[in-house]
């Protein structure tokens, strides 16, 4: 993966999980910024797109999630 498209994905990863944050009630940008730094160095190279399926799928779960706390 070249380095623009990494740093594209990257910045995709962290826009997700902001956006599961977000979902449940939001957190610190501290510590956002702390797990997206944990995450990405777990996930390095090319095993950042695991990591983008994985907050994908929480992402999506979490239009379920807010359906039912409605009702």
């Amino acid at each position: 993966m070249n380095r623009a498209l990494w740093i594209a994905r990257k910045n995709y990863l962290c826009s997700l999980i902001k956006k599961v944050s977000d979902g449940h009630g939001g957190d610190e940008i501290e510590f956002l910024r702390q797990h997206c730094k944990e995450v990405i160095e777990a996930h390095p190279d090319e095993k950042i797109e695991e990591a983008i399926k994985c907050y994908e799928e929480m992402v999506e779960q979490l239009k379920y999630y807010k359906e039912r706390k409605l009702k």
